[in-house]
């Protein structure tokens, strides 16, 4: 086995175990959070899922214009000043409240654009969610900079529980969409105040100019790049509820869902623990390519793997926990997996850049591929539905060959490496796609049991042939997480 990347051993010790907990704050309340979705999905309509939406691209774009940059600014400072969170806290509240004040006057001009009243009402009972964001920026950056998602896990979890259950009694009591909408704005008001009980902090002094020039100079290329990346990230959304109906959105909006929990969180968790500990060794290029690699790799054993079955039971899973209601969003989740497989390789070469503080090469590289992304747009629609879906899939791999050119030119790490190291890593699941695709042709009725025996195949196999051929991300994944679960302990590599 390899030596780890050499650091600080306080500064490792604090990376492996905020991985850790970083896991558990994503997937603690999303297994929470699923949980309770479970009985929503089978309580609720696709048709209430896609009014939610249809409204939620403009929820995201409002908390990239609310952060504005800071708090990642604020993150990857070495010493963060009571100037410099005056500054932000003061310049996030200001923005929320004028969000609000926007959204709250174009509710009703939604509402026409989607042809659906209730969303006027809906859009400005949602909104308050953006006022609860906004409170705790400062509580959030200051957790993630000292790499303690040990209070975030805590604090998700208690509101997950607490919000999901609300929920499922409104859904229960037939509130309809408003049980999601409820959902949404408890999670966001409990997390405010747990955040504000944990780590009670008053600013100390209004904005400074001279912090706010620093903080801005740095965010304000990620916000206009975030707009462009969250604009273009929801325009499916708002193209199939505008141009087809609110029940094909819902389907499409789950299907979505059901990928990125497998996908987004698990990497954004990795995510938000590398990004703070990189950015304190970002003077490093050798070391910075080297971690780079391992946690391409050690990613990419895990997601590829994970997204391929999923969209090889995705018809068992989503028959077993959603539904027959639900049956429409099987085959949009086939085709979603193939562009949530490479989700983690987008992210890790933007956080690179960022890292080098090259936020303008972040900025340059939304532009081309928001490019790409319109003609995929214009050429999918020329095959109804599911041309625009294959189009969004192969824009993604489109758009990961553009965010490969500046990557490979900061680090010396050329994108055909990137596509070799990243094809070792997929060859490993090949055993396992092959034996769980002939075994789904098995008939078994009981779609339940079918899942089992197909996620029981898919993970042996896949086990199996981790422990003959022992690739390196395996070896580095169970150096990291061997000390927390003892089974690892007993694997000779």
């Amino acid at each position: 086995m390899s030596d780890p990347i050499p650091e600080s051993e306080s500064l490792s010790q604090k990376a492996l175990g905020g991985i850790f907990w970083s896991i558990l704050e994503k997937y603690g309340g999303k297994v929470i959070q699923f949980g309770a979705a479970l009985f929503l999905l089978r309580l609720l309509s696709p048709d209430d899922y896609g009014l939610i939406a249809m409204i939620a691209v403009f929820f995201a774009l409002a908390n990239v214009m609310i952060e504005s940059g800071f708090s990642q600014a604020l993150i990857r400072e070495k010493t963060i000043t009571d100037e410099d969170k005056s500054t932000t806290f003061y310049v996030n509240l200001i923005m929320a409240f004028a969000m609000y004040g926007i959204l709250w006057i174009s509710a009703p001009w939604i509402s026409i654009f989607f042809e659906e009243p209730e969303l006027t009402a809906l859009s400005r009972y949602m909104g308050l969610s953006m006022i609860f964001f906004a409170i705790t920026i400062i509580q959030r950056a200051h957790f993630i900079h000292k790499i303690n998602f040990r209070t975030q896990a805590y604090i998700n979890l208690i509101g997950a529980t607490i919000s999901s259950t609300v929920a499922v009694v409104l859904a229960f009591n037939n509130f309809g969409v408003w049980a999601l909408a409820t959902q949404m704005i408890l999670l966001a008001f409990i997390n405010s105040v747990l955040y504000w009980f944990v780590h009670p902090w008053i600013p100390s002094k209004f904005i400074n100019r001279q912090s706010f020039n620093k903080l801005f100079g740095f965010g304000s290329n990620l916000m206009i790049s975030g707009l462009l990346n969250i604009t273009f990230v929801h325009v499916y959304k708002i193209i199939i509820g505008k141009l087809y109906s609110s029940t094909l959105l819902g389907f499409y909006d789950q299907a979505t869902n059901l990928k990125n929990v497998v996908s987004e969180s698990f990497v954004s968790s990795m995510a938000k623990v590398f990004y703070p500990t990189l950015s304190k060794v970002k003077e490093d290029k050798e070391r910075l390519k080297a971690a780079y690699i391992k946690i391409m790799k050690a990613t990419s054993y895990v997601i590829f793997p994970a997204l391929a079955g999923l969209g090889l039971v995705a018809e068992p899973f989503i028959l077993t926990v959603a539904g027959e209601q639900w049956i429409g969003a099987i085959p949009i989740l086939q085709l979603l997996v193939f562009s949530g497989a490479i989700y983690h390789l987008h992210l890790l070469n933007i956080d690179i850049l960022k890292i080098l503080n090259r936020t303008d090469l972040i900025l340059r590289l939304e532009i081309y591929k928001k490019i790409g992304v319109i003609l995929a747009i214009v050429i999918g629609l020329q095959y109804g539905f599911y041309g625009l879906i294959i189009a969004q899939v192969i824009s993604s791999y489109v758009s990961l060959y553009i965010n490969m050119t500046y990557t490979a030119k900061l680090l010396n790490y050329t994108r055909w490496q990137q596509f070799v190291d990243n094809f070792s890593g997929f060859s490993v699941s090949i055993p396992m796609i092959l034996m769980v695709f002939v075994s789904s042709f098995v008939t078994i009725e009981f779609m339940p049991l079918k899942l089992l025996v197909l996620v029981s195949i898919g993970v042996m196999v896949y086990g199996a042939t981790s422990l003959v051929l022992k690739p390196q991300a395996f070896k580095d994944l169970v150096y990291i997480f061997s000390p927390r679960i003892s089974l690892l302990k007993k694997v000779k590599l």
